[in-house]
């Protein structure tokens, strides 16, 4: 049930789980995107959604903004709902994307917990430009996703 950039995932965790487990898979951890950038009301969202779960489950957490506030919470997400993982998205301008400054302290906040850094890395202004790329060109279709994305943007991230 993740909502992203106008849309919203067509399994929720019964039938994502559901599906899962007729494969074999036991165990899912999801990410929880904030709420507004808040942690915890994010985490009770997600938690509010597992309800549904059919399975094991755990959580990682998006980091989409950094301040002070958000620098608290990752200590409360470690310490005391056992999260211990964190992603920051380098993609997906106008969304999830973080700042070079953000990824920064982001990275030393989860070296100072402990806890382990994803990193979604794509340029995201070399992808964005992509996307209106294959927009102007009337490429619309799932090809498009790919031609957005030239294998010379990767080492640029």
């Amino acid at each position: 049930e993740m909502e992203f950039m106008g849309t919203v995932t067509i399994d929720d965790f019964y039938s994502g789980h559901a599906a899962a487990l007729a494969g074999g898979t036991t165990m899912h951890i999801d990410f929880v995107i904030p709420v507004n950038g808040n942690l915890t009301a994010g985490l009770e969202s997600y938690k509010h959604k597992a309800e549904k779960a059919a399975m094991d489950y755990g959580f990682h957490m998006a980091i989409t903004k950094w301040n002070d506030e958000v620098s608290r919470e990752m200590e409360v997400m470690v310490k005391e709902h056992g999260i211990n993982s964190f992603k920051f998205f380098m993609a997906y301008k106008g969304s999830l994307m973080v700042t070079d400054d953000l990824l920064l302290q982001g990275l030393q906040k989860c070296k100072s917990l402990g806890a382990l850094a994803m990193v979604h890395a794509e340029n995201g202004d070399a992808v964005a430009e992509g996307q209106q790329r294959m927009i102007d060109l009337g490429i619309t279709g799932p090809e498009g996703h790919a031609l957005s994305r030239p294998p010379v943007v990767i080492p640029l991230s």
